[in-house]
């Protein structure tokens, strides 16, 4: 069933619950492409609803759970680290990206001595 622009905002949450739910039963991960699919939506609609402040949160929330999702497997599913990961940095899960810390500078100091006769000169 398509979404209809006048469907309220606890509807279309049940909905996406509904897509939530049969993912969690089928051991899936609860993609943005098959959310679209569930909802019948078009990514250029998805685009519209998200400007939409009655279903922001909605889709937000649903996001989230994504990356909740995502999140609690890399750290509990022995081998899915790297994928979740990948899975993590893309925008539509969350955009993790590979940062060092703040004040992380690496140093190198590299020392010549005792490389044979007079070679560290």
């Amino acid at each position: 069933m398509a979404c209809d622009r006048r469907e309220s905002a606890k509807r279309f949450r049940e909905r996406i619950e509904r897509y939530f739910a049969g993912r969690e039963a089928e051991g899936r991960f609860p993609t943005e492409a098959g959310l679209l699919l569930e909802l019948g939506l078009t990514e250029e609609e998805y685009a519209a609803y998200l400007a939409d402040e009655r279903y922001r949160p909605e889709l937000e929330r649903a996001r989230l759970r994504r990356m909740d999702w995502l999140e609690n497997q890399m750290v509990t599913e022995s081998g899915r680290a790297t994928g979740c990961m990948n899975a993590l940095k893309q925008e539509k899960n969350g955009g993790y990206a590979d940062k060092a810390g703040q004040g992380a500078e690496k140093r190198l100091v590299i020392r010549l001595e005792g490389v044979g006769d007079g070679a560290a000169e």
